[in-house]
């Protein structure tokens, strides 16, 4: 689903991706968050708390 490929790629980037990468790869992140705000309120709180904790480096969090 949408919230855990948000999940994936930020833990790609996280690892792997170059600074200029991140930087894009972040600006795509957000505009996907917000989509998934309007769309998926229900899920919302949850992506924003699994997202928080992926940024600490904590990993393999899904829905």
């Amino acid at each position: 689903c949408k919230l855990n490929a948000i999940l994936t790629f930020k833990e790609w980037l996280d690892d792997f991706a170059s600074e200029e990468t991140k930087k894009v790869g972040e600006k795509l992140l957000k505009k996907e968050i917000e989509e998934a705000k309007q769309k998926l309120p229900e899920s919302y709180q949850k992506l924003v708390e699994f997202y928080k904790r992926t940024d600490n480096g904590e990993r393999d969090l899904f829905f």
